[in-house]
């Protein structure tokens, strides 16, 4: 029970991940997209994407299932038409995934009869436990894939002018990725800039990210204390801030940890100078401040601002959590720090 697990042969491991993601696109197709259209009175016929696994199983038989080339069918699904067609909808389904999941969360809000459907089409055994939510976005975690996978395999071909088609196939790949992952950008930008929440975000007007602290002074009277001694109010006055002048770079949920026995759900907005957490109102993103007793003074309180400019910022990792991350203010006077918790490792990452 001890002994390492023998990890799988290249190409055998391309054959069953394969045969996998299009199981669960057959899923996908058939228990969500077939009965939404039908539903809506649409045509439901749609095929799904399994040319490739096609092509993968006819090599394996035709080879008596030992195969030594398979640079030409790799080429076949990554070059060429095929490769432009397989770029051009992958972007087209990658790109809608985000707005797709919060339309599918607002209207399993609203709708009952909608979301007794979902529930009971998720309940099927070819979801294997996943939710819908979870098998969108199995198309993007494909592609990234590919390339790792067909790495691989050059390093277990030998022949030069083999190996040579794998790296061309694998170069196809990475760039099919990074023109995916471009349209997923472009997308995400232009649905901020159409949505009403995203046109003006209100950004409270903090005087400082930590004033002084001033000793009360009993000689001194109210009306000449000294105003950086008040923290800011809940009732303070916001300034409006377009963020539709700036680039989102990604948008992802994550759990700030405020205090030890205080955590709230943002949803995180990383733009190329500013990290903006936003927390969910009603049907609202808002921004909010929180703020945290200072030790050793029992009375001091620290005022954390939803919004964080990145060019005096950094992060360090959570040693005792491998989920979570810190991001770090700091000045001449001390530090603000943020403890931000993602949903797995890898989205962390």
């Amino acid at each position: 029970s001890g002994t390492p697990k023998t990890p799988k042969p290249p190409v055998p491991e391309l054959f069953l991940t394969e045969h996998a993601h299009v199981r669960m696109l057959r899923g996908l197709l058939e228990l969500f997209y077939q009965p939404m259209l039908r539903e809506g009175g649409c045509d439901p016929s749609c095929p799904v994407p399994a040319l490739f696994l096609d092509s993968l199983k006819k090599l394996r038989e035709e080879s008596g299932f030992i195969i030594a080339e398979i640079g030409d069918v790799l080429l076949a699904r990554f070059e060429g038409t095929e490769g432009s067609w397989f770029q051009k909808i992958s972007a087209r389904f990658c790109s809608r995934q985000s707005f797709a999941l919060e339309q599918l969360k607002a209207k399993q809000r609203k709708d009952t009869r909608f979301n007794q459907f979902i529930q009971e089409a998720e309940s099927r055994p070819r979801c294997r436990r996943l939710q819908l939510k979870d098998i969108i976005p199995t198309e993007m975690q494909r592609l990234t894939k590919y390339p790792l996978l067909l790495l691989s395999i050059t390093k277990c071909t030998e022949a030069a002018a083999e190996r040579a088609k794998v790296e061309q196939a694998a170069e196809c790949c990475r760039q099919i990725l990074n023109h995916v992952n471009q349209e997923v950008r472009d997308m995400e930008n232009l649905m901020h800039q159409a949505h009403p929440s995203a046109q003006r975000v209100p950004f409270p007007q903090i005087p400082s990210l930590n004033p002084p602290k001033v000793p009360p002074n009993p000689l001194q009277t109210p009306k000449t204390s000294p105003k950086t001694s008040k923290p800011p109010k809940k009732t303070q006055i916001l300034q409006n801030t377009d963020i539709t002048k700036r680039t989102l770079v990604h948008e992802g949920p994550l759990t700030w940890r405020v205090t030890r026995d205080k955590a709230v759900e943002v949803q995180v907005l990383l733009l190329d100078d500013l990290l903006v957490l936003l927390q969910r109102q009603e049907e609202r993103l808002v921004l909010r401040c929180h703020s945290r007793a200072l030790a050793p003074a029992p009375d001091g309180k620290q005022m954390l601002s939803p919004v964080i400019r990145l060019r005096s910022a950094m992060t360090r990792e959570v040693a005792t959590d491998h989920k979570a991350f810190y991001v770090i203010i700091s000045w001449e006077n001390g530090a603000q720090i943020y403890e931000l918790v993602a949903q797995s490792v890898s989205e962390r990452k």
